[in-house]
């Protein structure tokens, strides 16, 4: 079926995969007054929002006293009117997520993250959920359900490792390819990150990070091995 929605649901995913900031709110656990906070954001494979947190803060405390929370991530134009950016809110609950399951997509997205993701007062947490708001600009209002904006990657979250590996051990040039060629970045020295079926998560470092946005999502091995080696040869030919 032709997607006739004005802002896909794939648009509205690819922007939270873009994001590195959010802004949380939570139910204020004292009087349930809604409370606004800063959060450095990532997502998992299926692109589910994940977020880690410290039990020091106010958004945790609400967590954990009632998961219900919704989550935005906009891009603002740097002129004009900011209200013409496009932004999603994701709106349902978080649940604690499992470290060895999330710790690495999280900090491919956060490097400086490392220092203080083992602390015993931090924990990571993924937003399950119900549906998305997403505005891209006068006219372009969708309101997705949650199994439209994240379908099953179940394939490619069992491969993502063993891709990443690979990529790494044997497609170094590749992979400097893409930073130069196709992200305008300085090659020499990237690495890939992460992967999943919108894109790959490069890094250089403890700060530097890049996100390479696949044109259209991809679900298995083969695909996912065709399209990274269309897009080493476009560079190529450039």
């Amino acid at each position: 079926m032709t997607d006739t929605r004005s802002f896909t649901a794939g648009e509205a995913r690819n922007l939270l995969r873009r994001a590195r900031t959010a802004t949380l709110a939570t139910l204020n656990r004292e009087d349930g007054i809604p409370y606004a906070s800063l959060v450095n954001i990532a997502t998992d494979v299926r692109g589910l929002p994940l977020i880690l947190v410290s039990t020091l803060a106010w958004h945790t405390r609400n967590l954990l006293a009632d998961g219900r929370a919704s989550l935005m991530v906009a891009e603002v134009p740097e002129q004009g009117d900011a209200l013409t950016g496009a932004r999603v809110t994701v709106m349902g609950r978080f649940v604690r997520a499992d470290a060895a399951g999330v710790s690495r997509r999280y900090l491919a997205r956060h490097p400086a993250a490392e220092l203080y993701a083992s602390f015993g007062d931090f924990a990571f947490w993924r937003l399950e959920p119900e549906r998305a708001h997403a505005v891209a600009g006068f006219g372009r209002i969708e309101t997705n359900p949650a199994d439209e904006m994240f379908p099953s990657a179940d394939e490619m979250t069992a491969l993502e490792a063993g891709a990443i590996a690979h990529m790494n051990e044997d497609h170094e040039e590749a992979i400097q390819l893409y930073a130069g060629g196709l992200l305008g970045a300085t090659p020499g020295g990237w690495k890939i990150a992460g992967i999943d079926p919108d894109g790959a998560d490069l890094r250089r470092g403890e700060a530097e990070v890049l996100r390479l946005s696949f044109d259209e999502p991809v679900y298995g091995a083969g695909a996912l091995r065709a399209l990274l080696a269309r897009l080493g040869e476009q560079v190529r030919r450039k």
